[in-house]
């Protein structure tokens, strides 16, 4: 059979799990992955690997032969050391060659994934979609108006479209909060300032699902949803459940959250000009200080989404895929390209998960 779905971004972490998801469930799926990050360790007769930069129109264009159903998933994740112009190429021109090239295919449905990241720092009471927009990061900035432009052409050129804006994404093997993780287990953690800030997560399975109930819904057309667990946990709640998996006491080390601003705008003031990652930066800070906290009632009512998995849970199964991957015997710096390779540590225990 010939694929009829496509999913951009492959090789990057959601797009990896959602592309398995697809094929646990029986859909025929072309997978488009970009090069230079590694080809996608996975297969299945069910499942067609292409590379492709959505950059490249002619590229998109092949991608798209045959396709009745996108997921476009594939952006430019916050590298610490490239350019606001880098973030515009990939989440925003990008963005139109998908939409627009997919309106000329003939495209049936187009899920775009953006980021709850649009509404930038939120306070303790939940947000919902029509909440101010105000984007911290040249990240964030882009991914808006990537939102923005993918809504205003798929109205224009009649392409079914739908915006899902994920709360942080975690689950097995998820690599972002790996270094995290390693300082707990080392007994190395410091919190900065109270713990009492909120995040709010979205398992990469419960993000799957919606997904495809925003493909399946006429509803969702023309429209965005924030999709995320039940509720959002504080810092402390995190740190908690963390060390819990790990079998290790609660850290208890606690510092103002000035001393890592500081560190962290003398650290950029210093790394920048020399073109290289400041291991420390305010972004990074600012996970301390920073509430993320969301209402997920449009999802529920409109989508039919249920968030299946307890954030208690999913954070103990990705302390277990931490270890089954003998990343907490390792130094504290993340593996590159950890998702492309899940296979070669141990593919007998990826095999069975399935998201």
């Amino acid at each position: 059979m010939k694929p009829n779905t496509l999913v951009t971004g492959a090789n990057g972490y959601t797009g990896y799990w959602f592309s398995r998801y697809l094929v646990n469930r029986g859909d025929v799926v072309r997978a488009m992955y970009y090069v230079p990050d590694g080809k996608p360790q996975f297969d299945g007769a069910s499942l067609q690997l292409i590379p492709g930069d959505i950059r490249d129109r002619r590229q998109v264009a092949e991608a798209l032969e045959g396709i009745e159903t996108v997921f476009h998933i594939a952006a430019l994740y916050r590298p610490t050391n490239v350019g606001r112009k880098d973030f515009w190429d990939v989440n925003v021109e990008g963005t139109r060659n998908m939409v627009e090239l997919a309106a000329k295919a003939g495209v049936k449905r187009f899920v775009h994934c953006s980021t709850m990241g649009v509404h930038g720092t939120v306070g303790r009471t939940p947000l919902t979609e029509e909440a101010p927009i105000q984007p911290d990061d040249d990240y964030q900035e882009s991914k808006w108006e990537g939102e923005r432009l993918a809504l205003t052409l798929a109205n224009r050129l009649g392409l079914p479209l739908t915006v899902i804006r994920p709360a942080g994404i975690y689950g097995p093997y998820e690599t972002r909060f790996l270094k995290l993780t390693q300082l707990i287990a080392r007994g190395r953690f410091v919190m900065f300032g109270s713990g009492e800030t909120y995040y709010h997560f979205v398992h990469v399975r419960d993000l799957s699902e919606a997904f495809v109930l925003a493909a399946e819904s006429d509803r969702a057309v023309g429209r965005a949803y924030l999709v995320g667990d039940d509720y959002a946990i504080s810092l402390n709640h995190m740190v908690g459940c963390l060390a819990e998996a790990l079998g290790v006491r609660r850290p208890r080390l606690r510092l103002p959250y000035g001393l890592l601003k500081a560190a962290a705008v003398a650290c950029e003031g210093v790394c920048r000009p020399l073109g290289i990652a400041p291991p420390i930066h305010r972004r990074r800070a600012a996970w301390f200080a920073s509430n993320r906290t969301f209402d997920i009632s449009r999802a529920r009512a409109e989508l039919g989404y249920r968030p299946a998995i307890r954030i208690e849970d999913g954070l103990r199964e990705m302390v277990q895929s931490y270890r089954e991957a003998g990343w907490l015997q390792l130094s504290s710096r993340t593996p590159a390209g950890s998702h492309e390779r899940i296979a070669t540590w141990r593919v007998e225990h990826v095999r069975h998960l399935r998201v």
